[in-house]
């Protein structure tokens, strides 16, 4: 696989990688050990993307752990001979991130020709939020070099339509948008709304705010950038229950001590039987990195999967699996159905989305 962006999350990737190969007959903490015959071991890195300076033309062993990155320390994984690439910086820096970022002066690569020349299965768009026009430019770079795509950004490339008959028509896969954390605030708030609409409950209003330390929180500060990650989040999870109710959910401020830990705070408010009201007030405390790489260990092993089967467009199963803002959002009977073949039924069960 080859890494578009080397932050916080894809140090966890690759070191979740080295973590589990190193203890290799240990799977907690993985939902799925074995996807279609394939294991964590199996995973390889071979090509990375950046413009920041302390990553750019370093072994991405050693550029994972290079500033602004402030992720926990899991595995120090083995020299991996995989010089991170320069990227062209398209859509700028944040002025909030201005400082922590050090954009390279090194010429930018030719990024199809990295991907073809490292014979990457797959790569993975881990840019910041709000880099639409840099999530394209991968995308296409992706296409042009004959490479399966994961989105894990808000930026709408799974689930446009242009994108997916590009993907089609190359007989590549696709995935995305905006990847849900393993253990995460939108997550649990789908979950939990789902649970209570289940249960007979009404539920009113809520909402979901975060803060955090890591460099996604800091890009919340920029409004514009924000509100594109807001609308994903709340739409993600006002999905989840039939009827239209107040809610609110994103980041809503920025810690710098905090480093990449997220306190997610939760609130609803609703009736039940003989409309009695009740309330739940609780809070959830995390580390970004791993559970974003916790998602994504399971997406890279199903689109390889999916690219063995000669299964080709967008993959509508494991974007409803671990993304906010899939091609089609599914019910979960239907969704499990369709995991099935991932997890060892014989029976193929994607299929390319159907017209309105």
């Amino acid at each position: 696989m080859a890494l578009a962006g080397v932050g916080n999350c894809a140090s966890s990737l690759v070191q979740g990688v080295e973590y589990y190969r190193s203890k290799s007959a240990k799977t907690i903490g993985l939902s799925l050990p074995r996807i279609k015959g394939y294991s964590v071991d199996d995973i390889s890195f071979v090509a990375a993307f950046d413009i920041d300076s302390r990553k750019v033309g370093r072994d991405l062993s050693e550029a994972i752990s290079a500033e602004p990155n402030n992720v926990r320390t899991i595995a120090q994984p083995r020299k991996l001979n995989v010089r991170v690439s320069m990227a062209q910086p398209l859509d700028g820096v944040s002025p909030f991130t201005a400082e922590k970022i050090q954009v390279s002066a090194a010429k930018p690569s030719n990024l199809a020709q990295v991907l073809r020349d490292s014979r990457a299965d797959i790569l993975v768009n881990l840019t910041p939020t709000g880099s639409t026009k840099a999530s394209e430019m991968y995308a296409d770079a992706a296409v042009n070099a004959g490479c399966a795509f994961i989105n894990a950004t808000p930026a709408k490339i799974a689930g446009n339509g242009s994108w997916q008959a590009r993907f089609r028509k190359a007989a590549l896969a696709l995935v995305g948008d905006d990847v849900m954390d393993q253990i995460g605030s939108t997550v649990l708030h789908r979950n939990l709304l789902s649970f209570l609409v289940g249960r007979g409950a009404h539920v009113d209003e809520t909402y979901q705010l975060d803060i955090g330390g890591g460099t996604e929180s800091e890009i919340a500060l920029d409004k514009r950038r924000y509100e594109i990650k807001r609308s994903v989040k709340t739409a993600a999870v006002a999905a989840v229950v039939p009827y239209k109710f107040p809610i609110v959910a994103g980041s809503s401020d920025f810690v710098d001590f905090m480093e990449n830990r997220r306190t997610s705070y939760f609130w609803i408010k609703g009736v039940y039987f003989a409309g009695t009201e009740f309330t739940i007030d609780m809070r959830l405390s995390l580390e970004d990195g791993p559970a974003c790489a916790g998602l994504l260990i399971d997406a890279v092993r199903m689109v390889k999967a999916a690219k063995d089967a000669s299964i080709a467009g967008p993959l509508l199963a494991v974007s409803a699996y671990g993304f906010k803002a899939p091609p089609r959002k599914l019910s979960e009977s239907d969704l499990q159905t369709d995991l099935s073949w991932y997890r060892g039924s014989k029976r193929v069960v994607e299929k390319l989305p159907k017209k309105p």
